[in-house]
């Protein structure tokens, strides 16, 4: 399923779900410029085990290695990648913007963000392969939309063979069916003694991101977002 609106428009513009936006567009196009894009990944993705051992590489990369955990959050590894992280920010971004607030919304992210690359990271601590990406952040987003608004109908694309068939879901579906297949999938390669599956995702981050979501959307509400306080339908 392929989220693609709410069709609802927000009080206010969410300033700092564009800003986010562009922020991450921008980086993969420097990366996509760079003289070495390999080099300029693993200077700025987060590597489990520089952090865990205190591998410093040189600069423009930080001189914490931690904070590789905030950087690689404007990274991505491919179009499809940067493409689906920024429609899934773009659909459910807004809403939790006017509920927390813009700081609230920002903060909200980057904890999400960093509690997805934290538990990655204490699940293979020993790993070398860069983890990149806003996956984590955004998946707390999913979290909190899931505790503000679950019966919120999402414009979703459901693909039947060859042809889309659009329909209107709730969230608590599209993002249930979502965090489900993190969780199998993470748990499932737990058993395989892998942090990450073959096809190279890091679904720990997610389950970690998701997860934050859901826990401290409670610490950043501000608003109602339910009946009486919705929006109408544009």
């Amino acid at each position: 399923m392929i989220p693609i609106g709410d069709g609802r428009r927000w009080p206010g513009f969410p300033v700092v779900v564009y800003l986010l936006i562009a922020c991450n567009v921008y980086v993969f196009i420097q990366e996509l410029g760079a003289p070495d894009i390999d080099r300029f990944i693993n200077l700025y993705a987060t590597i489990p085990f520089d952090i865990t051992h205190g591998v410093v590489l040189p600069p423009p990369s930080p001189a914490i290695p931690a904070l590789t955990i905030l950087t690689a959050m404007f990274l991505h590894a491919s179009l499809v990648h940067i493409g689906f992280n920024m429609l899934f920010l773009f659909v459910f971004g807004p809403e939790i913007e006017y509920v927390c607030g813009h700081v609230g919304f920002a903060v909200l992210y980057v904890l999400c963000g960093v509690a997805g690359g934290a538990l990655q990271i204490a699940i293979s601590p020993g790993s070398h392969v860069p983890e990149l990406g806003a996956s984590g952040a955004i998946a707390g987003i999913l979290g909190a939309f899931i505790i503000t608004d679950p019966t919120a109908r999402i414009n979703t694309i459901v693909p039947i063979g060859c042809f889309p068939l659009f329909l209107r879901i709730p969230a608590v579906v599209v993002i249930g069916i979502w965090a489900a297949i993190q969780f199998a999938s993470g748990f499932g390669s737990l058993s395989e003694r892998l942090a990450t599956v073959t096809s190279g995702t890091a679904y720990f981050v997610h389950i970690g991101g998701f997860a934050c979501g859901v826990i401290a959307i409670g610490l950043f509400r501000r608003r109602d977002a339910g009946t009486r306080g919705r929006p109408g339908y544009s």
